[in-house]
């Protein structure tokens, strides 16, 4: 049990989770031909998301998998973090936030295709999860830097905490509305279907999640 403790307090079992990430993005490029710079481009540019989304060019899917993984984890570390603040917090408190986290995804997830069955629109949102999906992979970098810098540079400093949660947040919210923008032409003109998307995939989740967290 103390060197459970320990080791938590020493952030070991951290460090090790970020070495995973940079072991998990070199196995990655060892196996794709394609550069990890071309993947990143998202980022900045439409270009990317668009040769992709129509199976001319399938060999991001590996990155686009480890990133996913790593923007899971990240989100559930600066939970976890957040946790901290207010109260003693081990590893498996961590491993609980993680499994709520990853589970809120999926349940997002499988709502969305169940809505598109119900809705008979279920077309309509696969090139939505598409680009969110590499939205998501690609942000793992910007979250991973925010873990980085809360936990090893001002791991002390609640301040500079919330700043970083708030800009991630913030970042994260700008790729969720230009996934939404991008589609604005399929969505808007089909005016039901436009109220479901929005009602049951990007308010009702969160609100449950809210309610999770807050109870």
């Amino acid at each position: 049990m103390e060197a459970s403790l320990r080791l938590t307090e020493s952030l070991d079992w951290i460090s090790l989770i970020l070495l995973g990430f940079l072991l998990a993005v070199a196995i990655t490029r060892q196996f794709t031909t394609l550069p990890l710079e071309d993947f990143l481009s998202a980022f900045t540019r439409m270009r990317f998301v668009k040769i992709t989304s129509d199976g001319r060019m399938d060999n991001h899917k590996g990155y686009q998998a480890v990133g996913i993984a790593i923007y899971v984890i990240c989100i559930s570390l600066l939970f976890y973090k957040m946790a901290a603040i207010d109260r003693v917090v081990t590893y498996k408190d961590f491993l609980i936030i993680l499994t709520v986290v990853s589970a809120f995804l999926l349940f997002r997830h499988y709502l969305s295709r169940l809505v598109g069955q119900i809705g008979n629109f279920e077309q309509l949102l696969i090139p939505i999860d598409h680009q969110r999906n590499i939205y998501r992979a690609i942000l793992s970098t910007a979250l991973a830097a925010a873990v980085i810098v809360v936990y090893y540079i001002f791991p002390e400093n609640h301040n500079i905490f919330w700043a970083v949660c708030i800009a991630s947040g913030l970042l994260l919210f700008y790729y969720h509305i230009l996934v939404i923008y991008s589609h604005r032409r399929v969505l808007i003109p089909s005016g039901l279907y436009f109220i479901l998307y929005l009602c049951t995939l990007e308010i009702a989740p969160y609100l449950l999640l809210y309610k999770y967290i807050t109870v």
